[in-house]
């Protein structure tokens, strides 16, 4: 029998339909795409399929299984709830500009170490890169690469462009037009007309998007002319569509040197909704950090301990009440009144009220870290700070056990949410 049940329909493509379905056992939600047996583009999905199973990357799509019943053959795959890049574009159609340049940076970012991971580590060419086949998650600046159906491996010598009908002509690289075999250099010109359709909502050559395909193969293949680059893109993002959009494919970027560009800096890519501290970040779609290594981190830990963690956190940062010490122990003595020295010239007196402060600004700085930009635990914080601290005699509270048992408590909810939101994003919000 089945483990899993189809609930409905939410995307097709070339290769096939993407269905969403459920664990019967976990309850757990994933996308299915599914071909007909007897399909021509069965073969697709089973070349997909191998190429998915081999790959482990936080900017790919993940492979989570694969099945036939009855007539049908399945690849069960990770759901991204935001859709695809085309579906957001299709959404911003008749703005002059599809996307900020921002929210472009923040998703080529993430498509350019997809690229990265799968030249230079995996060995596989995507050769159908565009916005179609890039999912976004639930959070912004969160993007996929996904739709293997066409892609191959670098070692495999006898693949050939055209007659494997492998990519799509608007966004193919000028060498695929013409029947050579994809490369790595090939995903990069498909990569700087996908940031082309981010900025523009368009084709990259709109002028062909009512022409025969083989008409607009033949132009890219054997023409002068580039994609028009758009006006009001930045000159930065000018500069970066140069190194992508290279008639030669020996002249183009590789996927590591675009990353080392200035239009993909990460300090350079701002987004209203990213995440403000670790409690926010834990709403993001990628494991381990965001946008940072190829490399997911492994997070596990007991799910019994979800509910005091959240209750406990929730309690310190509420507004109706003040923190309580009461629980950790006494006070401590920093600086007794005798060690001041109360000459004329103050310079005791200064250095009290500094060693006053530093210990106020550990403790501040370690609530920023929990929670950003005025939370009511860091005004908590403060205000505890500035009752308990005393210029001349200077007593305080033991700070520096409550921090750390504080920063722990956010460390394991942060890490908990990060497993639930990976595993069960419907759970998420509940959390």
């Amino acid at each position: 029998m089945a483990s899993w049940t189809r609930w409905r329909q939410i995307g097709s493509g070339a290769f096939g339909d993407v269905i969403l379905a459920v664990d019967n056992f976990t309850g757990k939600p994933f996308a299915v795409k599914s071909v007909q047996l007897d399909s021509p583009h069965h073969a697709q999905l089973e070349n997909e399929i191998a190429i998915l199973k081999s790959l482990a990357s936080p900017y790919v799509v993940r492979y989570l299984g694969d099945d036939a019943d009855g007539s049908r053959r399945n690849l069960h795959l990770e759901l991204m709830v935001g859709g695809s890049l085309a579906d957001v574009l299709a959404a911003k159609k008749g703005s002059r500009a599809a996307l900020d340049e921002g929210e472009v940076r923040a998703y080529a970012l993430c498509v350019g170490r997809a690229l990265r991971y799968l030249h230079d580590v995996a060995g596989v060419v995507h050769c159908d890169v565009k916005g179609r086949n890039v999912l976004i998650g639930e959070a912004p600046g969160v993007a996929k690469l996904a739709d293997f159906g066409a892609a191959v491996r670098t070692s495999d010598g006898s693949v050939k462009g055209n007659g494997g009908a492998r990519g799509t002509p608007l966004w193919m690289a000028p060498e695929v037009a013409r029947g050579e075999r994809p490369r790595p250099a090939s995903d990069v010109w498909s990569f700087g007309c996908m940031v082309i359709e981010m900025i523009t909502g368009l084709h990259p050559w709109p002028e062909f998007e009512r022409a025969e395909p083989e008409a607009a193969m033949f132009h890219i293949g054997y023409g002068e002319e580039l994609p028009e680059f758009p006006p009001y893109l930045s000159k930065l993002g000018k500069d970066f569509l140069d190194k992508c959009l290279r008639k030669s494919p020996s002249e183009r970027w590789t996927a590591e040197q675009l990353l080392q560009h200035p239009f993909l800096a990460e300090e350079g890519i701002f987004l209203d909704n990213s995440p403000r501290g670790v409690l926010e970040w834990a709403n993001w779609d990628f494991d381990g950090d965001n946008c940072g290594s190829d490399c997911s981190s492994s997070l596990s830990t007991s799910a019994d301990s979800i509910t005091p963690a959240r209750d406990r956190v929730k309690e310190l940062a509420s507004c109706s009440k003040r923190l309580s010490w009461d629980d950790d122990g006494g006070w401590e003595e920093i600086r007794s009144a005798e060690e001041v020295n109360l000459a004329e010239d103050g310079k005791e007196e200064v250095t009290a009220e500094v060693e006053a402060l530093q210990h106020c600004t550990c403790f501040s700085v370690q609530m920023e870290n929990i929670h950003r930009r005025g939370s009511a635990t860091a005004s908590a914080a403060n205000a505890c700070c500035s009752r308990y601290c005393n210029g001349g005699g200077v007593w305080h509270r033991q700070i520096g056990l409550n921090t750390k048992l504080l920063v722990g408590w956010c460390e394991l909810f942060f890490r908990l949410k990060m497993i639930i939101n990976t595993y069960d994003p419907m759970l998420s919000p509940f959390v």
